[in-house]
C-alpha cells in the first residue's frame, strides 16, 4: 500500500534474467488495460508505481546485504536499515532484487514459488527523500 518514505524490499533466486523479467512483466490488452504481473498477483499487491520501484538480476547470488544492495537509490540509508532490522547476512544467498519506494507491503505473503524460482518478502523500512 502506498505510504510515504517507505521503502519494501523483495529478494528471490531466478534461474535466468529472462525468467524474472517475465516474473515483473506488466502486459496490456488493446484496450490499453493493464494485466497484473505474476509478481502483483502472486503477492496480492493491488497496485504500485512503476516509476518509484527498482529491480535487478544478479548472475551470482549473494547473501550479504551491502553487496546485493550497494547501487540502488538511498543505498547509503537503506541497507544499515536493512542489516540492523534483519540481520547483516541473510539466510541464503539471492540473485533478484525488487524494490517498491513510497509503498509499504503488508507481509501478507511472505513466500512465492514461480516456475522453480523462488522469490521472498524481505521487510520495510523508512528512508529520507
Amino acid at each position: 500500500m502506498k505510504k510515504e518514505n517507505n521503502v519494501s524490499l523483495w529478494l528471490g533466486n531466478f534461474t535466468n534474467e529472462k525468467d524474472f523479467k517475465k516474473f515483473m512483466e506488466i502486459k496490456y490488452t488493446d484496450d490499453v488495460d493493464s494485466i497484473s504481473s505474476k509478481f502483483k498477483e502472486n503477492f496480492k499487491i493491488q497496485y504500485y508505481d512503476i516509476n518509484f520501484s527498482e529491480v535487478d538480476w544478479i548472475e551470482e547470488g549473494l547473501s550479504d546485504f551491502q553487496e546485493l544492495l550497494e547501487g540502488f537509490s538511498n543505498d547509503y540509508e537503506i541497507i544499515p536499515k536493512f542489516k540492523e532490522n534483519y540481520n547483516d547476512k541473510l539466510e541464503k544467498e539471492y540473485n533478484s532484487i525488487i524494490f517498491l519506494y513510497d509503498f509499504e507491503y503488508d507481509g501478507i505473503c511472505k513466500h512465492v514459488e514461480y516456475n522453480g524460482n523462488e522469490i521472498d518478502f524481505i521487510g520495510c523500512v523508512n528512508y529520507n527523500k
